[in-house]
């Protein structure tokens, strides 16, 4: 039998919905109190905390061990695509970007590279994976994110983002497809202090940015993480990380998803600026959020106490909490997630199949 969220305090429950960005490549003070006395859900490493291959184990064993009393253990994730978005340590042979793997037309061989990619991040201690990018591109000029996106054509991104989700699940990864609803058309020249937007009715989003969300969910999807992406045919002011419209009714009610919604990160810039991180969190979870990512570690403890309040009062619903979260217990229970320390991992092996992997992609 599971964990159940009825073992758990107000603010650990909170803390479950909380996935936290680390300052630096040390464990600090404030690391240490967020997950012993906040009882985090989980962390995401960025390139800030990755130098080395061994520090890079050292540090998610260390973060593993601070854990060890707590009752449940933490997501560590990492968004790991390759190619230009390739954040893991300069040891570990670099993968092509996603496009230029999905144009050898293999969609074997995307399956081989995605089960690999999971076998890295294993070997480090990794569970979680925020990847595949879902969005429509390809090496279409003025796409944001270009070669990271498998095609610009749904069918061959839902396929092939079938065959990574596969391959990273069956090494024990929890895949998760990005940006909800989709930044293929997005406008916004400069959007680290202005929320990307697009016009796009939800009929045009769903002839082509939805269908690969789509078929993802009815293939009973983990988790999706929602982009900070403003549809404003749906919500004309708030990024879809607070839209009500977007994640209760178009992701959870319309479609159907099960799994956990995921706010990108609620202190970027564009989004601190408009809403502030209080009312950001605020709106998150009453849109429909199951996990909220906070990148800046000193502003967590207060978010957590302030979202406590809020329940206190009766501004948000506790039995919802307690449904979220539960959620969240029962995913970590299917992976079988653990703080079981990593001690060592054979680097030239690893590199030797993915040197393999590069031929095989070049040919």
């Amino acid at each position: 039998m599971g964990k159940s969220v009825g073992n758990l305090s107000l603010i650990e429950k909170v803390g479950q919905m909380i996935m936290i960005g680390i300052d630096g490549s040390e464990i600090d003070d404030t690391l240490m109190e967020l997950i012993q006395t906040y009882k985090i859900g989980g962390v995401i490493l960025y390139e800030n905390n990755i130098h080395t291959a061994e520090q890079l184990l050292s540090y998610i064993n260390k973060i593993k061990a601070i854990n060890t009393g707590n009752e449940v253990p933490l997501f560590i994730a990492i968004s790991e695509e390759g190619g230009r978005a390739n954040i893991l340590p300069k040891e570990i042979v670099k993968l092509p970007a996603v496009k230029y793997i999905a144009d050898s037309g293999d969609k074997n061989l995307v399956y081989e590279v995605s089960c690999h990619v999971g076998k890295i991040l294993k070997s480090f201690g990794f569970n979680m994976n925020f990847w595949p990018v879902f969005d429509l591109g390809g090496a279409v000029e003025g796409k944001p994110l270009s070669d990271r996106c498998i095609s610009n054509n749904p069918v061959i991104v839902s396929s092939y983002g079938e065959s990574i989700i596969k391959g990273l699940n069956e090494e024990g990864i929890i895949a998760v497809p990005k940006y909800f609803p989709g930044h293929s058309t997005t406008k916004n020249s400069n959007s680290k202090v202005v929320i990307p937007y697009t016009r796009k009715s939800l009929s045009k989003l769903e002839q082509l940015d939805l269908i690969s969300f789509k078929a993802a969910i009815e293939n009973n999807i983990d988790a999706i993480l929602v982009g900070n992406i403003n549809v404003s045919k749906l919500n004309l002011f708030a990024p879809a990380t607070m839209s009500y419209k977007v994640i209760t009714k178009l992701l959870k009610e319309k479609y159907g998803f099960k799994g956990l919604a995921i706010c990108d990160n609620l202190t970027s810039t564009a989004v601190d600026i408009q809403y502030g991180i209080k009312s950001s969190t605020r709106r998150a979870i009453l849109a429909g959020a199951d996990i909220m990512i906070i990148k800046d570690q000193k502003r967590v403890k207060n978010v957590i106490e302030d979202i406590s309040k809020q329940i206190n009062y009766g501004n948000i619903d506790l039995g919802v909490i307690d449904s979220r979260v539960q959620k969240i217990l029962d995913l970590k229970d299917k992976y079988n997630i653990g703080n079981k320390e990593i001690t060592e991992f054979e680097i030239k092996k690893l590199n030797d199949e993915t040197e393999e992997l590069i031929e095989k992609i070049r040919k």
